[in-house]
């Protein structure tokens, strides 16, 4: 499977308004030594692990790339904020963008929950989607 066609297998699954990315999972205990508190964390639905699988087998989270520079730089944060900008990204561009949540996603707990939900995962999805018709045209 070509790369831009592993994402954009995602653009129609990603469109359905039932779809879930996955769901939080409260804190429990009572911070006894028998119950001690667990702080909340995101558990991936189906789709969103495999989404995550199909973005680091299909090659969209890059290695050697200072993706927190890039993501807080002015092109990565011209592709989150300008939905233009995004409908316009180039795959490179994409595979950066992709890299950075993913990576972010490590370090703060549900941020790649909440690029599903504002939308911009299917933005992204999306554009891999024209891109990879613009190819097999």
């Amino acid at each position: 499977m070509h790369r831009l066609e592993v994402l954009a297998a995602f653009a129609p699954r990603f469109r359905d308004k039932k779809a879930s990315f996955g769901v939080w999972v409260p804190i429990t205990g009572d911070g006894t030594s028998q119950h001690p508190y667990t702080f909340p964390w995101f558990d991936f639905s189906d789709l969103g692990d495999a989404f995550l699988n199909a973005a680091y087998d299909g090659g969209w989270v890059l290695n050697d790339f200072d993706w927190a520079t890039w993501g807080h730089g002015p092109e990565g944060q011209k592709l989150v904020k300008d939905p233009k900008a995004l409908s316009k990204a180039s795959a490179d561009q994409l595979a950066k963008l992709v890299t950075a949540l993913v990576r972010q996603d490590r370090f703060v707990e549900g941020a790649l929950a909440s690029a599903f939900d504002s939308g911009l995962l299917l933005a992204i999805v999306e554009r891999a989607e024209v891109l990879w018709h613009e190819q097999t045209e």
